[in-house]
């Protein structure tokens, strides 16, 4: 298990929580602990839109499971000092490189958020998130998106 620390989840960590007994949150459960740790995890504000979207097309009991998740978190706004910049920083740094998260903007909100709140992302985005990974713009654990476990 990693060390605890704070962790914000991307939509699809969230997503996968939604489902009955997701044997991919099992997982990132077992490594991770959110359940237990001292840390709520954190979501970013885009993260609730983007799921809602999703939900329009779910049924009522999975719908109530996600607003109970929902309520579980620490919610990071955009408006909270700082992630207006960061997201200009990230945007513009991955557009020069020719990152892929440059053309996903909510991507870039949540990893503009969880910079600035000090939390360790959590996504199975690769795309977006790998090129990021192991620098100093964003501090991200890819996870495998069928199992749930820890990308190398």
């Amino acid at each position: 298990m990693f060390a605890q620390r704070g962790y914000l989840l991307d939509t699809n960590i969230v997503l996968h929580a939604t489902r009955e007994r997701s044997d991919f949150s099992a997982a990132v459960e077992t490594q991770f602990g959110l359940s237990q740790s001292r840390f709520r995890p954190a979501i970013c504000e885009v993260t609730i839109a983007e799921l809602k979207a999703f939900a329009m097309g779910w049924g009522e009991a999975r719908r109530q499971k996600l607003l109970q998740i929902i309520t579980q978190m620490i919610v990071v706004q955009i408006s909270e000092p700082g992630v207006h910049d960061r997201w200009a920083e990230l945007y513009s740094h991955a557009r020069s490189k020719g990152f892929a998260i440059h053309q996903d903007l909510n991507d870039v909100w949540i990893g503009a958020a969880a910079h600035v709140s000090g939390l360790t992302l959590l996504s199975t985005d690769r795309a977006a998130f790998l090129p990021l990974r192991g620098t100093s713009w964003i501090d991200v654990v890819l996870l495998d998106s069928r199992t749930g476990l820890v990308v190398p």
